[in-house]
């Protein structure tokens, strides 16, 4: 299979190498060229290269106003690609507006997001959360089966559904991990250390993956991005625009990543409500 990717930043380098470790033919634009070196991949130099004639393009790519411009310039090409997996986290409005322009050129697009962090993007083990009719499921099986993990994937219902369920994800991420620190800087002002803490929760009520996977680095100070703040505060926005209402937790979370650098681990919320060593690299 040819397919055309479009980004390759922290999770769209690793799901490219899974890709052309699968056999398939990958083209790949990067918006920042010099992401593209060293990727089992032919760099082009733009959308309309790396669409023209593929089986199938895969975007990684920010926000809902990139996700329009790609797929307006793919379906633009002689030979527009027959399906388009879209694994950024937009807005779920957007992606039926994406879904309209593809299908004016008879081609599909299903909103895939994803979930794991570039390490489950390297390793081929993200979660998956689908939308779009089954038989574009069915034909981008082959490769979702490369770059997430078939146990979790989860087809959520018609273009969009999959957005819907990654923004339902990253509020709780959000909420979940501030409350954590929270909880814990509480904690450690009272006398207890916050690894004794750690082993206490882990073996009770308030166990969460949060704890688990991001707090042993947020512990050591370790904020190098693997889901940067901004992106967080981004798909936030998201979620409070489908909520349409104020979001009693969530806005409250909301205000505290706005308090974060941008350029951070998510995870270094935490420096708000705990101490904690200083960050590499900040």
């Amino acid at each position: 299979m040819r397919v055309g990717v479009v980004g390759a930043g922290l999770m769209g380098a690793g799901m490219i190498r899974n890709v052309a470790a699968g056999g398939h033919d990958v083209l790949v634009f990067a918006r920042t060229a010099h992401r593209a070196e060293g990727l089992p991949a032919t760099p082009v130099a733009d959308v309309a290269q790396a669409a023209d004639g593929a089986d199938l393009l895969l975007l990684s790519v920010t926000d809902s106003e990139d996700v329009i411009a790609v797929v307006e310039a793919a379906m633009s090409v002689p030979s527009p690609p027959p399906l388009v997996v879209d694994t950024s986290t937009i807005a779920p409005a957007a992606a039926r507006d994406a879904a309209a322009i593809a299908g004016a050129a008879g081609c599909r697009y299903m909103d895939c997001p994803v979930s794991g962090g570039p390490t489950g993007a390297a390793a081929g083990t993200l979660a998956v959360m689908c939308g779009g009719p089954e038989d574009a499921l069915a034909a981008a099986a082959p490769v979702l089966d490369l770059i997430g993990d078939p146990a979790k994937r989860v087809h959520c219902g018609p273009v969009g559904s999959g957005l819907v369920a990654k923004l339902v994800n990253n509020l709780l991420v959000a909420v979940i991990s501030a409350g954590t620190a929270e909880a814990f800087g509480m904690g450690q002002r009272a006398g207890v250390p916050p690894e004794v803490l750690a082993r206490v929760v882990m073996a009770s009520s308030g166990d969460s993956w949060q704890l688990r996977n991001l707090f042993p680095r947020v512990l050591e100070g370790d904020h190098q991005p693997g889901f940067r703040a901004r992106d967080l505060r981004k798909d936030l926005g998201h979620a409070r625009g489908l909520a349409g209402t104020p979001l009693a937790v969530g806005d409250a979370a909301s205000a505290l990543f706005d308090q974060v650098e941008g350029h951070l681990d998510y995870g270094a919320v935490a420096r708000l409500l705990m101490d904690l060593p200083d960050p590499e690299g900040d």
